[in-house]
C-alpha cells in the first residue's frame, strides 16, 4: 500500500516557507531587510512579471549569502524545534498506522527541500520529495529550481514517476492544487479543506483537527519575524 502525504498545511498549521522565513529573522534580525526587495517581487507579481516560480526563488532571498551548512544548521533546527512541535496529531497517528502496517509513505511537498527533508528523516518517510535547488557553497540571491521546476500540481506526479509511483491507495492534502496528486490515488483525506476544494471531491474523508492561527497574525508574525 501506498500513501502520499502533502506537507504544508496537511501535516502542520500554516506555510513553512514562511515559518522559515520567520525562523530566520528572528535568529539573524539584519535579514529583515530582505522586506524591502521581497515588496519590489510582490509589485512584479502583482503585475503578472513574476510567475509563481520566480517569486518563489525571490522570496528565498533572506537566506542570501548564507553558507550550505549554516543554512543546514538552521534547517535541522527549525524543524526539530517549531515544525514537529506542531504536527496535527490526527494526521500524525494516520501516518503512524500506516508506518506500523509496514506501507510506504511519500512526503511530496512544494516547499524547498532545504528543510522538507528534514521533515522526511524526523518523521520516517520511506520516501521524500520537496522542491529541489541546485546546490551551492553559499545561497544566491534567487536560487534556482530545476527542471521540471516547483513541486506542485503536476510537477508532483512527474516527481512521484521517478520513483516508479504512479498509483497510491490513499493520498493527504489540504490544498485543491493536489487535484492531479490525488488523481492516482484510490481514496483522498482532506485536512481543513476549504469548502470549494472539499465540493470538489464529496467522497473524500474530511479531518479537522485545530491548530490553526489566524491568518493575518500568522503572516504579519511570519514575515516580519516576530
Amino acid at each position: 500500500m501506498i500513501a502520499l502525504f502533502d506537507m504544508d498545511g496537511t501535516l502542520f498549521p500554516g506555510d513553512s516557507q514562511l515559518r522559515f522565513a520567520r525562523w530566520i529573522v528572528r535568529r539573524h534580525p539584519w535579514r529583515r531587510l530582505y522586506l524591502l526587495p521581497l515588496c519590489l517581487f510582490g509589485l512584479l507579481r502583482a503585475l503578472r512579471l513574476f510567475d509563481t516560480p520566480r517569486m518563489k526563488r525571490a522570496f528565498l532571498c533572506y537566506a542570501w549569502h548564507m553558507s550550505a551548512e549554516q543554512l543546514d544548521t538552521e534547517c535541522q533546527a527549525f524543524v526539530r524545534q517549531e515544525l514537529l512541535q506542531v504536527l496535527y496529531s490526527p494526521v500524525l497517528e494516520r501516518l503512524r498506522e500506516h508506518q506500523r502496517c509496514g506501507h510506504t509513505t511519500v512526503l511530496c511537498s512544494a516547499s524547498p527541500d532545504w528543510w522538507t527533508q528534514h521533515v522526511g528523516r524526523a518523521l520516517g518517510f520511506t520516501h521524500t520529495i520537496g522542491t529541489p535547488l541546485h546546490p551551492f557553497t553559499r545561497v544566491p540571491f534567487m536560487p534556482i529550481i530545476p527542471p521540471p521546476g516547483n513541486n506542485k500540481g503536476a510537477n508532483k506526479l512527474t516527481r512521484l514517476a521517478a520513483l516508479g509511483i504512479t498509483h497510491a491507495d490513499i493520498g493527504y492534502t489540504d490544498s485543491q492544487a493536489d487535484l492531479p496528486l490525488l488523481s492516482i490515488c484510490d481514496r483522498s483525506v482532506l485536512i481543513n479543506p476549504a469548502p470549494a476544494f472539499a465540493a470538489q471531491l464529496p467522497d473524500a474523508e474530511i479531518l479537522r483537527p485545530r491548530g490553526k492561527e489566524p491568518l493575518l497574525r500568522f503572516l504579519t508574525s511570519c514575515l516580519l519575524g516576530l
